[in-house]
């Protein structure tokens, strides 16, 4: 009996944490020059018009006005505060899932490096609507930012 209850116990512990989807927002710069207040999304290999949209979408809703795309590569801009890329990628199990999302926010100045986000979904992965993950991330990330010392 104290055996079974010992792999039951194992078992829903292994499920549990397999079961947990990870975030994080790491802070590279520790000032920032000027408020943050426009940004440009710029492309990276593999990106869709929906991961965009989303991108897009959960930066609005943090207050930031979006600008006009910059080409591919693009560090420095004088047209906004901050240049957002992403990466991304998914899988197919019975449906298309989000497997994992990195987003890097540059300072458009200077080109450097302010914030960068990890979302990762677990092993034993769940369905997450993407738009909800984006503005989880994003939210964290521009709250960091907001709240540093200036």
């Amino acid at each position: 009996m104290v055996r079974i209850t010992s792999v039951i116990t194992l078992s829903l512990l292994t499920l549990i944490t397999g079961c947990a989807t990870s975030q994080n927002v790491s802070l590279a710069q520790m000032s920032v020059a000027k408020p943050l207040s426009t940004f440009a999304l710029v492309p990276s290999n593999g990106n869709s018009v929906e991961m965009d949209v989303a991108l897009k979408s959960a930066f609005l809703a943090q207050g930031l006005a979006a600008k006009r795309g910059l080409p591919s590569g693009t560090r420095k801009s004088p047209e906004v505060d901050v240049i957002v890329d992403y990466t991304d990628q998914w899988r197919w199990d019975i449906a298309m899932y989000l497997r994992w999302v990195n987003i890097n926010m540059y300072e458009a100045t200077s080109g450097t490096l302010l914030a960068s986000g990890r979302w990762e979904n677990s092993a034993l992965h769940g369905f997450q609507d993407y738009r909800g993950v984006l503005n989880g991330l994003v939210e964290e990330m521009v709250d960091k930012l907001r709240a540093k010392p200036k």
